[in-house]
């Protein structure tokens, strides 16, 4: 979070990009299994659980189903297998991450410079701020 507006402290640009690349990668570890589960279910063509399989079968073939080519092996093995194509997801995850969030800061700090009293007069002291902080997300949201 960024300080108050009053504040005779200023964001830094290292800590935007810092603060925006660890999102990304957060986001990745946290997502990218649960992408993968969801993935690796909705491809599967066979049943899980029919008639007459026991919970433990059903079970058995979720794993099977889930972890693929690790399904025996040990959790942290498991764990991993549920980050295929890691490299360019880490890659397009967190460029894409310090762009959305430490570039908004930058549009916003450049509209506010540039154009805050257009935005002020145009609509009011409260809502010019917030229009100004949209049009910097929009901006940043086109480009994404």
């Amino acid at each position: 979070m960024s300080p108050p507006g009053n504040s005779k402290y200023k964001e830094s640009g290292t800590a935007r990009l810092l603060g925006a690349g660890t999102s990304g990668i957060l986001e990745l570890f946290t997502f990218h299994p649960v992408d993968t589960v969801a993935k690796r279910l909705m491809s599967n063509t066979e049943r899980i659980h029919g008639p007459g399989q026991t919970t433990a079968q059903s079970l058995s073939k979720l794993n099977q189903v889930i972890f693929r080519d690790a399904a025996a092996k040990a959790t942290i093995s498991k764990y991993l297998s549920l980050f295929p194509g890691l490299g360019y997801a880490a890659g397009y995850k967190v460029a894409q991450r310090m762009y959305k969030f430490g570039g908004q800061p930058v549009a916003r700090d450049f509209l506010e410079h540039h154009y805050g009293q257009s935005f002020t007069r145009a609509f009011g002291d409260r809502n010019g701020k917030a229009m100004l902080h949209a049009t910097a997300g929009s901006l940043i949201g086109i480009g994404e």
